[in-house]
């Protein structure tokens, strides 16, 4: 039934507002796990501040190979934009297009770490604590790419 339901789900890039020039993209992870905590997974995520929108994902490891696949995954209009993120050591390959770094105390990405704190209540499998764990990769990925997908096609429903 889920795997139907994801099938149907139209391009990712389709549920998202364009991009606008003063448009500030804020970069941050969050780690999940498959059938057990020793079997770690990372979710990348890129939100537009103005919309609210997760522009891209991507869920992988903490390394900067998984970094760079993360990032060719932002649309070139957001790639384009001012970004900020938290200090991972990462974040560093974006300094030279404008990118902030800063201490999660700062604020700068405050706006997708209230996007981390939805996902993990509103998705019992991401929760540290849970009996809702996902088995397997592809079901992990399925459930959060629908969950992100149904967010952005909310807020462009209802607009700005």
């Amino acid at each position: 039934m889920v795997k139907k339901k994801v099938s149907s789900l139209k391009p990712f890039s389709k549920s998202l507002f364009p991009a606008l020039s003063g448009d500030i993209v804020e970069y941050d992870e969050l780690w999940s796990f498959v059938i057990s905590k020793a079997y770690r997974i990372w979710i990348w995520i890129a939100l537009c501040r103005r919309t609210k929108q997760v522009v891209a994902y991507h869920l992988g490891d903490r390394t900067k190979e998984s970094f760079k696949i993360f990032y060719n995954k932002v649309p070139i209009d957001y790639a384009n934009c001012l970004s900020t993120s938290d200090g991972l050591e990462v974040y560093k390959i974006m300094r030279i297009y404008g990118h902030m770094m800063g201490k999660k105390k700062e604020g700068r990405t405050s706006q997708v770490e209230a996007f981390n704190t939805v996902l993990r209540q509103r998705l019992a499998r991401l929760v540290r604590r849970t009996c809702a764990f996902s088995k397997s990769p592809e079901m992990h990925e399925i459930v959060i790419r629908w969950f992100i997908q149904e967010y952005n096609e909310e807020i462009l429903s209802v607009g700005l």
